[in-house]
């Protein structure tokens, strides 16, 4: 009888999981190309990083950063433009059009808004707190 209550105990389950067709993903490795400084009047509200892939089909995006380098969300070469909300699966789709459209949907800028092209060494400058 002890036997049984001790193997009982010994039992244990494990389940793991993994995402559908994880065997012919392939890893894709984009690399910063250009950086702007969104500036809406003097104030400096965000970034934008232009990233490309290093594979074949030239495939670009550019990174929406607010002013600490946290991405808000990301703008794809057609112009489509989504924002990243807290403790969501999907980003919000917020319009189509110019990377400076996008830029405003996401940082929620104005009409005197503009993209100041930097050097992306800038970029890791501008995070560093003053």
């Amino acid at each position: 009888m002890l036997t049984a209550v001790l193997g009982a105990v010994g039992c244990r389950t494990t389940s793991t999981s993994a995402p559908p067709n994880l065997s012919s993903a392939v890893v894709v490795r984009a690399m910063p190309q250009e950086a702007w400084q969104v500036k809406d009047g003097e104030r400096v509200i965000g970034f934008v990083v232009r990233f490309e892939t290093d594979s074949a089909g030239d495939k670009a995006y550019f990174s929406v950063r607010n002013e600490h380098q946290q991405e808000l969300g990301i703008v794809d070469a057609q112009g489509r433009a989504w924002r990243y909300r807290a403790h969501q699966r999907e980003p919000d789709w917020v319009g189509s059009g110019t990377i400076e459209n996008g830029a405003r949907s996401i940082l929620t800028g104005t009409s005197v808004m503009q993209l100041v092209p930097i050097a992306l060494d800038r970029l890791v400058e501008s995070a560093l707190p003053r």
